[in-house]
């Protein structure tokens, strides 16, 4: 942990952005590392690494990382389709719903993303954030809704499972999803800084 935080302190300075370190919990693959920032473009993303990669303090930082990394790297590109970054610095936990858009309905899985994530914000009262991946696996979409605490997730979550109307919406966009558990799942971050 003391090495995942060096590196996202050395990384924020140098890149002049905010970088934030999230660990899974209560969730598949407990325990991964991730490290989070927001960009305006992908052309701000290019010219912020550049001076990232030219770092000679990143780039031992980065070779100790294989001293606490079991197996690669991997990165991950979201654009936001609907709504605000929910990792903001009042989130302490962040919940994250994963899918692939189905063969042939990439079109109404947005729609009815965009719709999801709506009706969850009305529904539960948090903002959710709804994304479509740039990179991994085509079509995949997101959505992120961030939480002060573990006691705000648990009131979203039952307000949620007990509205029939989110119920029947979600219900009613599933067939716009590839329908796979190993694909669609819900996942837990914690911030740890």
């Amino acid at each position: 942990m003391e090495w995942a935080s060096n590196i996202r302190g050395h990384a924020a300075e140098v890149l002049n952005n905010d970088v934030q370190l999230w660990t899974t919990v209560f969730s598949p693959g407990s325990g991964l590392l991730s490290w989070t920032s927001w960009w305006d473009s992908l052309a701000s993303l290019e010219s912020a690494m550049a001076g990232l990669l030219g770092s000679a303090k990143y780039v031992e930082l980065a070779t100790q990382g294989r001293d606490f990394i079991e197996g690669g790297v991997d990165d991950l590109l979201s654009q936001t389709v609907f709504g605000e970054p929910a990792g903001d610095t009042s989130a302490r936990y962040v919940g994250v719903v994963q899918a692939v858009a189905a063969n042939g309905r990439i079109g109404d899985a947005m729609a009815a993303g965009v719709g999801i994530a709506q009706k969850a914000a009305e529904v539960a009262g948090t903002p959710t954030m709804f994304v479509r991946g740039v990179t991994g696996a085509y079509g995949g979409v997101g959505w992120i809704s961030g939480y002060e605490n573990l006691a705000a997730m648990d009131a979203a979550e039952t307000k949620l499972a007990a509205d029939p109307s989110w119920l029947s919406l979600v219900d009613g966009s599933a067939s716009c999803f590839i329908a796979d558990p190993t694909v669609t799942q819900s996942v837990i971050f914690m911030k740890v800084g």
